[in-house]
């Protein structure tokens, strides 16, 4: 592997389907990613079809990786910037109340000594907000063991609470990010370049060099309409783009990937019609009422609300989580987004190939069918646990400003 004058190396851990890293690769030519190690087989095999061959992706669990001379065989050409984030369901403010003996929540462990061996002069970890105040065995809150764990291998860490959509990404997506570098000095967050507008309801007037946060229309409107169960893994888009969200993502021969509707049944599709017309979920009509599950047509009592969030055509998007493809409703065609849609809605470009099943069922459901060894990553779970590249873009940027 040469060196390039001026190149500054990243290595990206729990990689994923890549959004960070990418994130990098577009902000500045003198970016190298130089290694991308990820676990998951899915995830990895979206890594392989999208990055070049100068590139090392690695299919491994992190853990494995227990000595000097271990990590030292993976990049024995030391990076200048560790980047990666550990998973974060252990943290995570969604859902029941989570386990502080979860075993992902001391994954920043592992991460840490990549850092202290391989000595970057920035390192950075992405999280959820819950990471904030989320407390171990002891009671110990977990960002001051993080942080305190960096400040002993000699690293000034800072800690930044980014928006997405304050960046030009489609989606209201709140995460902390863990900055350190070895030089002694603190790196500030990047400056924002777009407003959302109930911000300003009570702050008065907006910023003049401020954008508007970019729409879901904004980002999906000149992808091709779809019902259900049309559409291809490949294919092209012929229609122009309406705006510069949609100019900037789109793939310069038109190439399309992964944009394929979910086969709703026709009592689900006429459920969505009822949504997009204004009709709550509690509302529509007693034929489409949602069933309980082998129940003999018994209406379901439990709260769907989650599942059936309809993605307003002016609004910036909800979160994507990792399990969001029964989460959102198409804002005007009566089913629920594309991978490619929510691939849009996370800033990534249209000739980004997602790998593996579209979706997946759930871990416990695959135990109970003794099919634990297809536990893999689906698209949606991969758009979903994504860094958006348009963040990870301004923070590259940000720190390209700290090394120069």
């Amino acid at each position: 592997m040469k060196t390039k004058k001026g190149e500054i190396r990243v290595l990206d851990l729990f990689a994923g389907a890549g959004g960070f890293g990418l994130g990098f690769k577009l902000a500045n030519k003198r970016y190298r990613l130089v290694c991308s190690l990820e676990i998951d087989k899915w995830a990895v095999k979206t890594l392989e079809a999208n990055n070049s061959d100068d590139q090392k992706i690695i299919h491994n669990d992190i853990k494995k990786f227990r000595t000097k001379k271990e990590i030292l065989s993976i990049c024995p050409k030391k990076p200048n910037i560790i980047i990666g984030g550990p998973p974060c369901q252990g943290f995570s403010i969604a859902g029941p109340t989570k386990d502080p003996k979860d075993p992902r929540n001391s994954l920043f462990k592992n991460f840490a000594k990549w850092v202290k061996i391989l000595g970057p002069k920035v390192f950075i970890i992405e999280n959820v907000r819950g990471i904030l105040n989320r407390r171990n065995e002891k009671g110990e809150k977990v960002i001051d063991i993080i942080k305190s764990t960096f400040i002993k291998l000699g690293y000034t860490v800072a800690i930044w609470e980014l928006n997405a959509a304050h960046y030009g990404v489609p989606q209201n997506r709140e995460r902390v990010f863990i900055i350190g570098n070895n030089v002694g000095q603190t790196i500030s967050e990047p400056v924002i370049t777009h407003y959302i507008p109930k911000e300003y309801k009570s702050k008065g007037s907006i910023p003049t060099n401020l954008k508007k946060a970019i729409t879901v229309i904004q980002a999906i409107s000149d992808l091709p309409k779809l019902k259900a169960n049309e559409g291809n893994e490949i294919s092209i888009i012929t229609s122009k783009p309406k705006n510069n969200y949609q100019k900037n993502v789109r793939d310069k021969n038109g190439w399309l990937y992964n944009h394929v509707a979910m086969a709703h049944s026709t009592r689900v599709v006429e459920r969505y019609k009822q949504i997009l017309s204004g009709i709550s979920i509690n509302d529509i009509s007693h034929e489409l009422k949602i069933r309980k599950r082998n129940g003999n047509g018994t209406i379901s009592s439990s709260p769907y609300h989650s599942n059936y969030r309809h993605l307003k055509p002016n609004m910036i998007s909800y979160t994507i989580p990792a399990s969001f493809y029964s989460n959102f409703i198409h804002p005007k065609q009566p089913r629920n987004i594309t991978s490619r849609e929510a691939a849009r809605l996370q800033s990534f470009p249209d000739n980004y190939i997602f790998k593996g099943k579209r979706t997946q069922i759930s871990s416990k459901l695959l135990g109970q069918l003794g099919k634990t060894d297809e536990n893999h990553l689906s698209q949606y779970n991969q758009v979903g646990n994504a860094v958006p590249p348009l963040l990870a873009k301004a923070i590259a940027e940000r720190v390209l400003e700290f090394f120069d």
